[in-house]
């Protein structure tokens, strides 16, 4: 049993483990330490070759100045009136007074191949035969020339110079070759260990690395903590959606603060879970009220179906003319119910500009007919307004066939509109211009009646998806004749509001705004029509 549960343990282990090697935090501290490993590399590299330029830089100037000062000596002399009359003179003038750096050396070679040294010890022993036999082998002719050289293991870069008295300028004069004989002709030898400073460069190198490391280290621990609080949120919104099912969808993310992109992310996702929220609930809405609406014109299709004499030819008749009719009351809820569906869609409304008086007469052309009821326009202002005509008529014709259902032929039906918020000479009537002091600047168009009334309390449901408002007299209708208009009002960034007394007729307002539709909806504006929301001309 134990090595069962070893050998289960590790396997979840590792799985664990490839599950954080695949993840995005992983990931995005990988990149980053990589992108820092290589900033540190590249400095580093760049720092040592630098300061490994520097060195030989400093090196070859320190050892070209004992040349120089091999100059300064034999112009002392010259000033002070006691020239030197040999080279063994001058270098030993020279070496008694040199002070070799820690790292430096000299030696003085006669042209016969006698070397002179300086008292005390040197970091470096320079008569030895290697060196000598590297003097010997140097064509140096006027110049000084550098070499490397190891002695004893240890790398010595070597300032050869040839010296020859009398000369003003030191390895400007013709030496020759100084193994050649001539007793005034000469060699000054500097050298300098070079190889113990580039160990201490190359020992800063591996200090720089280990503090790399170290860094890295450091900010990988840190890194791990920043990028798992910065990835939080997608870490929610991965168990968010795990969690999300089609029965509910009301997990929200926790949008932290600030306004980065990852806080942004959490709020649109929340976003798109309220749009799809309220579009399953639509969906949810409408199977319910299509079943629920369908279920009695099918229950009385069945049952008439059920009840036919087919022998009995006014039998069938009647049956027939009944059946059509239901179906007909189907055809016309489906289509209501398609409507309603359909006014969350970004495509439900597309705007056009078009003259408000044209539209009046027009949406009164189509209503009159309805039924024998007293038409009339109160108000037809004339101007412009961007907005979906067709769906504004079908509002319009909505409002109108409810008004029918609540009035007698001998009732007024009234048709009529006004601008709200930017009242324009001849104003309608002072009840519309009292309306315009509360309301936005825009378009309010009106179905009044002088049927019936609504009730009270019938005026807060009456927009309810299949209320029916109780009327004394008339027909009642679906019940989302109101609701259409009210979705095709919001749908404009508008709204839909009624005023009725009982027994003294209602009246509707259907108010559409100057500015843009709420997100979610487009007015598309016709090309060649580029002009203010609503545009007011002289009538």
């Amino acid at each position: 049993m134990p090595a069962v549960n070893a050998g289960s343990a590790a396997p979840q282990w590792l799985g664990t483990l490839r599950a954080e090697l695949r993840s995005v935090r992983f990931r995005v501290l990988a990149a980053a330490l990589a992108l820092m490993a290589a900033g540190l590399v590249a400095s580093g590299a760049s720092t040592h070759a630098v300061q490994l330029a520097r060195l030989n830089e400093r090196v070859n100037e320190e050892l070209l100045g004992q040349s120089a000062r091999l100059r300064a000596v034999a112009e002392q002399g010259a000033r002070d009136g006691r020239p030197y009359t040999s080279l063994e003179e001058l270098f030993t003038a020279f070496l008694q007074g040199a002070t070799p750096g820690s790292h430096e050396s000299v030696m003085a070679m006669l042209g016969d191949g006698t070397t002179l040294l300086p008292a005390g010890n040197q970091a470096t022993v320079l008569n030895t035969t290697d060196v000598l036999e590297r003097i010997q082998s140097e064509h140096l002719g006027s110049r000084t020339v550098f070499r490397d050289m190891s002695i004893d293991g240890r790398t010595v870069r070597l300032a050869i110079s040839p010296v020859a008295l009398g000369t003003v300028a030191l390895g400007t004069g013709n030496a020759g070759n100084p193994g050649a004989g001539s007793p005034e002709q000469g060699i000054l030898l500097a050298s300098n260990e070079i190889g113990r400073q580039r160990e201490e460069v190359l020992a800063s190198l591996w200090t720089f690395g280990a503090a790399s490391l170290a860094i890295l280290l450091l900010a990988g621990g840190a890194g791990f903590v920043v990028v798992g609080r910065l990835l939080d949120p997608v870490h929610r919104l991965r168990r968010a959606t795990e969690d999300i099912t089609f029965e509910d969808l009301s997990t929200r993310v926790k949008v932290p603060a600030g306004d980065d992109d990852v806080s942004q992310l959490a709020v649109n996702f929340n976003h798109m879970l309220d749009r799809l929220e309220s579009g399953f609930a639509e969906q949810r809405r409408f199977l319910d009220d299509a079943g629920h609406e369908l279920r009695t014109p099918l229950t009385i299709i069945s049952g008439h179906l059920e009840l036919l004499q087919a022998g009995d030819p006014r039998d069938v008749e009647q049956t027939r003319a009944l059946l059509l009719e239901e179906l007909e009351r189907m055809q016309a809820l489906v289509d209501d119910l398609l409507v309603l569906a359909r006014s969350g869609r970004p495509d439900f409304i597309h705007g056009t500009w078009f003259d408000t008086r044209a539209f009046l007469e027009a949406a009164m052309e189509r209503i009159k007919v309805l039924a024998d009821r007293r038409w009339r326009i109160d108000g037809n202002p004339s101007g412009r307004i961007l907005a979906d005509r067709n769906r504004l008529l079908q509002a319009v014709e909505q409002l109108a066939a409810n008004a029918v259902r609540s009035t007698l032929p001998q009732d007024t039906i009234a048709l009529g509109a006004a601008w709200v918020g930017t009242p324009e000479p001849g104003q309608p009537p002072s009840d519309t211009a009292s309306l315009a002091e509360a309301s936005p600047p825009g378009l309010e168009i009106w179905v009044a009646d002088s049927g019936c009334g609504i009730l009270p309390e019938d005026q807060e449901r009456i927009f309810e998806r299949f209320f029916r408002a109780r009327r004394p007299h008339g027909r009642e209708g679906s019940g989302l004749g109101l609701p259409i208009v009210k979705a095709i009002a919001e749908a404009h960034g508008g709204s839909l509001r009624v005023e009725s007394d009982l027994g003294r007729g209602a009246r509707f307002v259907l108010w559409i705004p100057e500015g843009s539709p709420p997100a979610g909806h487009a007015l598309v504006e016709p090309p060649g029509s580029r002009q203010a929301a609503i545009v007011q001309g002289a009538p």
